[in-house]
């Protein structure tokens, strides 16, 4: 199914009404702290849905207690994590990645 296509399906599935671009490279503010920040694993009440539009990362998810999946994602990918299911971020060793996150409301705080 062509990108452009399967990113429909997957916002009217998930009710998206709305979307951010994040960004994480060597000129964010206190780089390591934030990169500590997003790698605390997190649980959310709406599927986790971003696509990459450049560089690489890294998303970890427990599928059991003290059991990780890390998926590597490069430009083009598109990743739905269920709610609740506990996850966490990163960014490979280059240090970049431009990032569309899409969300059903918009939250107080948006991380990983």
């Amino acid at each position: 199914m062509a990108a452009k296509k399967r990113l429909s399906r997957v916002k009217t599935d998930r009710d998206v009404a709305g979307s951010d671009v994040f960004v994480v490279n060597e000129h964010v503010a206190d780089l390591a702290s934030k990169l500590e920040d997003l790698y605390e694993p997190v649980e959310k009440t709406d599927d986790t849905v971003t696509l990459v539009l450049e560089g690489s990362a890294y998303y970890d998810v427990e599928v059991q207690e003290d059991e990780w999946i890390r998926m590597q994602l490069e430009r083009g990918d598109l990743v739905v994590i269920p709610r609740g299911l506990s996850h966490r971020f990163t960014v490979t060793p280059k240090n970049f990645v431009r990032l569309q996150r899409f969300y059903q409301k918009k939250p107080e705080s948006f991380q990983g």
